[in-house]
């Protein structure tokens, strides 16, 4: 085939184009609007008028560089160039050969050495047949409606087969690389072959569409005539009204089209149209169709197919959790954790390796813990990390199975159970729902809503949960539930065992001082109007703050207090009595008056018969002392509003005593004949708990013996009769209690060790653990000489131990729990 010769420059501008690719004989318009487009077009104006149209890789690169453009193009003539009024270019080229760019440079635009593609000899009768065969297919594809009439009378009447194979490529729609391969292969016959391929595909994809149009239309059809046959029925309804206007038959079509929308399971549907029927054929004004047309208003309402993407970033989860919650590490890992695992799941069903419902499937946890610490705020938090909505359902007092399920619609005044209210509030069917205050549901002859939540809380039955008012299955699954609870143990078991618990600790003071920092005193500003100049705590002032005005294992109260103070500086402010204010602990008498709280401190010094125990209440822990004092008469007296199990941990350590008093060396008689009386101060506080056990023997035995109990120890444990130091509950609280009242040695049970990894590592590095396993040594850690100095003989009998120095007794949180 002869092929035209063209004499090119060996060094021409660059033009890069976007999105198209331009063949040689070809006289195409190009728009030109970047700066080194219109940079490049002057340039070849101003020389041989020639340029090069390259395709860039990716369009979206507004200043592209040589690398980002392909290495093959076309050199074309400019014939005529046109300037708009809006600073854009229009230019008229003539394309006339493939070639080969190399060596960009950029000034003012791009430039670029361009070489002709060499051409190869074709077979002639191989060329022959592949034209013969691109001319059928042409004419074939072309009756599809792919070009317009001009555009096949062109193609078709071009004698040369290159020309009108690239007339071709540049007319269809074919993906940006397909045409630069076309535009690259040096053989014609290669690139009709490629041509040819890329047809088979494009007539595959017209067959698929006309039998989507085939389908569209029948479709259409059958619209049309339910539609013919529904305004029939409008006819005769009206008609059988007495000629009234149709507006019922008119609410029920419209109900039916939101219906339709809604795209239900068939079983759901078939329901849904049956109350929609009886709409239709029912007088407006008749009792049942008012009853009928609010429960499809809920239909409609709900989201059955409506949901919120997930954000399954666990990085920017993190993020988030860390801006809203100061610590809580234990609850922000288990949140990472379910996101790192949904987003496994959902990469995985995107291979096709997992349904859709393993997907959804995920354990239902439940946040347990002393109020104010968090557990509602950071199920908000999680909701914010997914990137769902957020619905919050109080529990607490709900006593109605109803409340959960909904009522039936025989009543009046029906209407669907909290959870598909909160379903219909979110808008989506996948939000993030709290079950808030679960351990407070009530039960009565209404039923009992806890056993109503057993079928919500459990994935393998929750995606057919029937609220009894809508009567169809709505699926649950997506759901993300989260309960909160203060008193785990008042959950029924068989509610407690489809949910998976996450703790929530007391805060410890440092915790607290940093949490008041960073966001309860921002807050409180905001809301009492104060700018951040205007008002500022020392960090003493919120520790005394902490330690003397609340008494709580939350924050809550805290951030009351830095209200009051706060709204007692707004009001300085607005009279004009000051201009800002520094709020110092020695101040902060003037704003709320003398301290509610004292901190029980460590004893002065080593004393006889008194020692320190530990106790934790919801509100956090502190520290005890247990007085003994041996006096004339008979019998165990037991002083201080104690509990039956703590009055039992003091028979306990008189007995331990009786049995080992030879080798303690106390004269058993001087037992049974004297009065032993025990007192735990703060008598207006019950106290309960079997872990004041080593404190009762410790104070016991160093009254009897006159051996003094070392001040700056405190413990915690329960003993047995034959000398064994058993595990307790709550030892971080106890410690940090401890902590506080200047406490520097603690005695624990070795079986808590573990426990230990919950403590704070500065508390663990500033303090002394002495994990016991016998009351033995339990002594050796608690008295004066250790066990040494209690099984070394004395002379006479055991001096009795003086009266115990007086204390002043501190009001602690009730129930305090040893």
């Amino acid at each position: 085939m002869p092929t035209e010769t063209h004499t090119l420059p060996s060094n021409v501008p660059v033009c890069p184009v976007r999105g198209s690719v331009i063949y040689p004989t070809m006289v195409q318009h190009i728009d030109a609007s970047r700066a080194i487009s219109i940079g490049a077009i002057e340039a070849a104006m101003a020389s041989d008028k020639v340029i090069l149209i390259v395709s860039q890789k990716d369009k979206d690169i507004d200043d592209p560089k040589g690398s980002d453009l392909y290495d093959v193009g076309t050199a074309c003539n400019v014939l005529r160039v046109r300037k708009n009024p809006d600073g854009t270019v229009q230019m008229l080229v003539s394309a006339v050969a493939r070639v080969s760019a190399s060596n960009y440079t950029r000034g003012d635009y791009l430039s670029a050495d361009i070489t002709p593609m060499p051409t190869e000899t074709d077979e002639p009768v191989e060329l022959q047949a592949l034209s013969r065969e691109l001319r059928e297919r042409f004419e074939a594809i072309s009756s599809g409606g792919k070009f317009t009439a001009e555009n096949v009378q062109s193609i078709g009447g071009k004698e040369d087969i290159g020309e009108m194979a690239d007339h071709i490529a540049f007319n269809l729609d074919f993906k940006l690389e397909d045409k630069q391969a076309l535009l690259e292969l040096p053989s014609l016959t290669a690139r009709i072959r490629k041509l040819l391929t890329l047809l088979d595909t494009e007539q595959e994809v017209q067959a698929v569409q006309a039998k989507i149009r085939a389908q569209v239309k029948e479709e259409i059809d059958k619209n049309q005539r339910e539609y013919y046959l529904r305004e029939q029925m409008k006819v005769i309804q009206k008609e059988l009204q007495g000629g009234e206007d149709g507006e019922e038959g008119d609410e029920a079509e419209q109900l039916r089209a939101k219906i339709d929308a809604l795209g239900l399971k068939p079983e759901v549907k078939k329901e849904i149209d049956r109350e929609v029927n009886r709409l239709a054929r029912m007088h407006p004004d008749a009792a049942e169709a008012s009853v009928i047309r609010t429960y499809l208003t809920w239909i409609t309402e709900l989201p059955w197919n409506e949901r919120s993407e997930d954000q399954l970033d666990v990085g920017a989860a993190a993020a988030i959790l860390d801006d809203d919650h100061y610590g809580l590490e234990k609850v922000k890992d288990r949140v990472l954790e379910f996101l790192a695992v949904r987003r496994l799941r959902k990469e995985r069903a995107a291979r096709g390796e997992l349904s859709a419902e393993d997907v959804n499937k995920g354990p239902i946890l439940v946040f347990t813990g002393p109020p104010g610490v968090g557990k509602t705020s950071i199920a908000q938090s999680i909701a914010k990390a997914l990137g769902r909505k957020y619905v919050r359902i109080a529990l607490g007092g709900a006593r109605d199975e109803s409340d959960i399920r909904g009522h039936r619609r025989t009543y009046i005044g029906a209407m669907p159970g909290r959870l598909i209210q909160g379903i219909r509030t979110a808008g989506t069917k996948n939000p993030v729902i709290l079950l808030d205050e679960v351990d407070k549901l009530g039960s009565s002859y209404q039923g009992d809503p806890s056993a109503a939540l057993l079928e919500v809380l459990d994935p393998a039955q929750n995606q057919h949960f029937t609220d009894h008012y809508m009567g169809v299955p709505f699926d649950l699954s997506e759901v993300m539930f989260i309960a909160t609870a203060n008193y785990p143990e008042q959950i029924p078991p068989a509610l407690m065992d489809r949910m998976e618990v996450i703790d929530f600790s007391s805060y410890i003071e440092q915790e607290k001082l940093e949490i008041a920092k960073r966001y309860l005193l921002p807050r409180q500003l905001t809301q009492n109007g104060l700018k951040g100049n205007q008002i500022a705590f020392t960090d003493a002032a919120l520790e005394k703050l902490i330690s003397h005005y609340t008494r709580e294992a939350g924050v809550r109260n805290l951030e009351r207090e830095i209200g009051t103070v706060a709204r007692k500086v707004a009001r300085r402010i607005a009279t004009g009595e000051t201009k800002r204010a520094k709020v110092t602990d020695k101040e902060l008498d003037r704003y709320l008056g003398q301290a509610r709280h004292t901190p029980e401190t460590e004893g002065k010094e080593d004393t006889v018969g008194v020692s320190t125990g530990m106790f934790y209440t919801p509100v956090g822990g502190d520290i005890l002392f247990v007085e003994t004092s041996i006096s004339p008469g008979k019998g165990l007296v037991l002083t201080g509003q104690l509990g039956d199990v703590m009055k039992e941990s003091a028979r306990a350590a008189l007995t331990y005593i009786k049995s080992n008093a030879e080798r303690f060396h106390i004269d058993k008689a001087r037992i049974d004949d004297s009065e032993i009386h025990i007192h735990v101060p703060a008598g207006a506080i019950p106290k309960e708990g079997p872990s004041a056990g080593g404190a009762m023997v410790t104070s016991l035995i160093s009254a009897l013996t006159g051996i003094p109990a070392r001040h700056d120890v405190a413990m915690t444990g329960e003993m047995t009769l034959t000398g064994r130091y058993l595990p307790i509950g709550g030892l971080k609280e106890k410690v940090l209690g401890a902590r506080r009242a200047g406490i520097k040695h603690i005695i624990m049970p070795k079986a808590n060790e573990s426990d230990l990894r919950d403590i704070p590592e500065h508390l663990r590095t500033s303090m002394r653990f002495h994990p016991c396993e016998t009351v033995d040594q339990v002594l050796d850690v608690a008295l004066v000489g250790g066990l040494k100095a209690l099984e070394t003989p004395r002379d006479g009998s055991a001096p009795a131990a003086p009266a115990p120095a007086k204390r002043k007794s501190t009001r602690r949180s009730p129930d305090a729990r040893a």
